[in-house]
């Protein structure tokens, strides 16, 4: 089975995908995981109608993800660009950079990994 990581960008969002694929990739190879990978980055607004129908909160996050379960197929991560901008700035790194560290997050989550148990990657 091959990876596959696909990319979705909502319009007027312009960046540098690659950094993203690569922290997928550099974790998959890590984690010996293999299978598609959805990388979704979105706005607030249906990160917001995201949260309130998956997790019941009206209001939107940086980034959610969902093991799909399927054949092949390891997960979706959305990501809410102007979120990560906002953190960007709080953090005082790079969109680049934040962008890359919610990829990571997310990942972590679809591969089972508990917020206690990310330090190892950053997320």
């Amino acid at each position: 089975m091959k990876t596959k990581i696909t990319l979705n960008i909502a319009n007027g969002l312009r960046l540098t995908a690659d950094g993203l694929r690569l922290t997928a990739l550099r974790i998959l190879k890590a984690e010996k995981a293999k299978g598609e990978l959805i990388i979704n980055l979105i706005d607030d607004k249906l990160m917001r109608d995201l949260n309130k129908r998956y997790r019941k909160k009206d209001k939107t996050t940086d980034v959610l993800s969902f093991n799909l379960g399927e054949d092949g197929i390891l997960g979706e991560i959305y990501i809410s660009f102007p979120t990560a901008r906002k953190q960007a700035k709080m953090y005082n790194c790079s969109i680049q950079d934040e962008l890359k560290r919610l990829t990571a997050h997310g990942l972590l989550h679809i591969l089972g990994y508990t917020h206690k148990e990310m330090g190892k990657y950053g997320a």
